[in-house]
């Protein structure tokens, strides 16, 4: 009798095979690149001896490299690690120490400025000095949350906060006692917006 539907359906059925399981040695394969990929992942360790070489190698990727190398070094033993980020709130040490260096000199020569209009220029740097520590606050919040596009605009306008400083001696035709430090610290603005685009955002490493 000719087989029904049901029975030739039946004739081609085959039970799955049980996935096989796996191998201790396909487990160890797995579990070494695992542990290597965390290992890439991991900000990279310095002993203290080599902090100076690591932070130059950082800095070697920014506008001014010895700047950045120089005025960096000086706050690397505040940090365990070496990358952008931290190299990053190294300069941004530098850069709120040398700030508070252009008040100490503005304030100084204010009082022995030589014509009425050097002395409104000195006394107006004093209050653009202000402007950019508050905008270096906002900054280091920002690098806690790797937002590089904050830092990038606090730190442009600190930067515009040092070049109204030197606008306002052009303005009024006097010499500008601080324009040596005001131009370093341009420069260094410069070079934190480069470290700043170095880091990767939060979403990326979560």
């Amino acid at each position: 009798m000719a087989a029904t539907a049901t029975e030739r359906r039946a004739v081609h059925f085959r039970r799955p095979h049980a996935a096989t399981p796996a191998t201790p040695r396909a487990l160890l394969v797995v579990v070494l690149a695992a542990a290597g990929a965390l290992q890439l992942a991991a900000p990279p360790v310095v002993a203290d001896g080599d902090l100076p070489a690591a932070v130059a190698e950082v800095c070697k990727n920014t506008p001014f490299p010895e700047l950045c190398t120089g005025s960096s070094q000086r706050h690397a033993g505040k940090y365990d690690t070496v990358d952008p980020l931290t190299v990053l709130g190294m300069q941004v040490d530098a850069f709120s120490k040398r700030v508070k260096a252009a008040s100490r000199r503005a304030k100084k020569e204010a009082k022995a400025a030589a014509t009425p209009e050097q002395r409104r220029a000195l006394n107006l740097c004093k209050s653009y000095y202000l402007d950019a520590g508050d905008n270096l606050g906002a900054c280091k919040r920002a690098i806690r949350f790797r937002d590089g596009v904050t830092i990038r605009a606090t730190m442009s306008m600190a930067a515009q906060d040092m070049q109204n400083c030197d606008e306002e001696f052009r303005k009024a035709a006097a010499k500008n006692p601080v324009c040596d430090l005001n131009r370093s610290l341009v420069d260094m603005v410069e070079n934190c917006r480069a470290l700043s685009n170095m880091i990767p955002a939060a979403g990326v490493l979560n």
